[in-house]
């Protein structure tokens, strides 16, 4: 029984090794610059967009004096350059909260003390 079961599972695998590369045929082709241009600049866009949608960004908009359509307009009248530009600025920003040197060290003297005083 179970050298049947080895020779079905070899003879399945050989067939599909054969003919699924045939089942769906794929096509490859050299993409244009302006295809290429386009998508980079919609994914550039779709960042900003999403970056304008953020709740914090909004509030902080607001604070400014700043519609948050109207701040959606202006995003949608920018040039392709402009909206790079915006892009690069986006993915420069810190990921998370800033922490400067001295509150680094501050931490570090609190952990210490708390490990020496626990002796």
């Amino acid at each position: 029984m179970k050298a049947l079961l080895v020779r079905f599972i070899c003879r399945l695998l050989a067939v599909s090794l054969i003919a699924l590369p045939y089942a769906a045929p794929t096509q490859a082709g050299m993409i244009g610059v302006d295809e290429a241009l386009a998508v980079q600049s919609q994914a550039e866009r779709g960042k900003l967009h999403g970056f304008l949608a953020r709740a914090d960004v909004q509030k902080q908009l607001a604070v400014l004096g700043v519609d948050p359509a109207a701040a959606t307009e202006r995003a949608n009248a920018l040039t392709d350059d402009e909206v790079q530009q915006l892009a690069g600025r986006i993915d420069s920003l810190p990921a998370g909260a800033d922490i400067s040197t001295a509150g680094l060290l501050l931490v570090l003297i609190v952990i210490l003390l708390i490990f020496m005083l626990r002796r």
